[in-house]
């Protein structure tokens, strides 16, 4: 018998050449710590859509984790920001002032979570941006702007679309505007802005337009409703009859409504005017701010500072009309 065992015959595997499946890219890391600096607060979808985007800026930019980030790298980043060439343009200040406000937050909940000894994000400042002043219509404009609408497709949907916009309502607040929301003297507006919600009286004019076109709305659908969570602004499209409006419908009708008068507007400066109009009329500042839905002073101060320049030029041409305040002797 032979000590030495027989060697088993050989068995041919086929190598496969096709090409290795890609294995997916493992999510970064730092990314997760947003997710958690996310969950922690409480913010809207699209705040938090906000959130993430800023500091993705940075993420792309730079490599380092979060605990080695050092203040050198933070003021380079905040150059990089402020960049200008010829193949990219630089962010607007507001704009970078935005994602360094979004980076020294997720950094203060960071340090005070205990995952970072220190925060970077303070030894750079944030730049400073020219405060923005309010973009109202004259009254010229806006009598143009009715002129106008009285023109259109539907007319009676569209001026009262026009007067609820001019009560301070942006436009997504108006689509968002449910049957419910109307009680024949006020708007309830429930989705807004930065949770800028709030109820919103109407002027005796704007009330007989939304009335009006009520009655239009009964008679142009064979069936409405008018449940409480039904859409107040209906769709008068092929495809969408009788639902709610989208921003599309505003944003066309606003496009019609500047080719016809020959003015550039666009719907957010009916906000402007609604606010501009409120401290020229002589209303409470703070008054003015809650029907204005405004929660930042410094925000709402776009508008009084508008109104009180035009008073200024009413004023000194009111006084200068009795005599010269110049040139007393003439």
């Amino acid at each position: 018998m032979s000590r030495f065992r027989a060697v088993p015959d050989p068995v041919i595997i086929q190598v496969n050449h096709e090409a290795p499946t890609p294995i997916n890219k493992v999510k970064d890391l730092r990314e997760l710590r947003i997710d958690e600096f996310l969950a922690a607060r409480n913010l809207a979808p699209k705040s938090e859509k906000a959130y993430r985007k800023d500091l993705k800026y940075f993420l792309e930019w730079c490599d380092t984790s979060w605990v080695e980030v050092e203040p050198r790298q933070i003021a380079n980043f905040k150059l990089y920001l402020q960049r200008k060439s010829e193949t990219k343009c630089a962010l607007k200040e507001a704009s970078v002032r935005r994602v360094l406000g979004t980076l020294k937050n997720f950094y203060n909940w960071m340090f005070r979570s205990g995952y970072v000894k220190s925060d970077p994000t303070l030894a750079v400042d944030l730049p400073k941006v020219k405060e923005p002043g309010a973009n109202n219509l004259s009254e010229k404009i806006v009598a143009d702007i009715f002129g106008a609408v009285e023109k259109t497709n539907y007319p009676e949907r569209n001026l009262a679309i026009v007067g609820v916009l001019l009560h301070g309502l942006r436009a997504s607040e108006v689509c968002s505007l449910n049957f419910g929301d109307y009680d024949g003297e006020c708007l309830e507006v429930r989705i807004a802005k930065s949770g800028s919600v709030g109820t919103v009286p109407l002027e005796q004019w704007c009330l007989d337009l939304v009335e009006n076109y009520l009655d239009w709305r009964r008679e142009e659908l064979d069936f409405i409703d008018e449940t409480n969570e039904a859409p107040l602004f209906i769709s008068c499209s092929r495809s969408n009859k009788g639902g709610r409006i989208g921003y599309n419908t505003i944003s066309k009708l606003c496009h019609q409504l500047k080719k016809e008068t020959g003015h550039d507007f666009h719907a957010h400066q009916f906000r402007h005017t609604f606010g501009t109009n409120l401290i020229l009329a002589g209303i409470n500042p703070y008054h003015a701010m809650t029907l204005m839905r405004h929660k930042s002073v410094s925000n709402f101060r776009r508008y009084a500072k508008a109104a009180d320049k035009k008073a200024a030029i009413k004023e000194f041409h009111g006084v200068s009309q009795k005599g010269s305040i110049l040139r007393p002797e003439l």
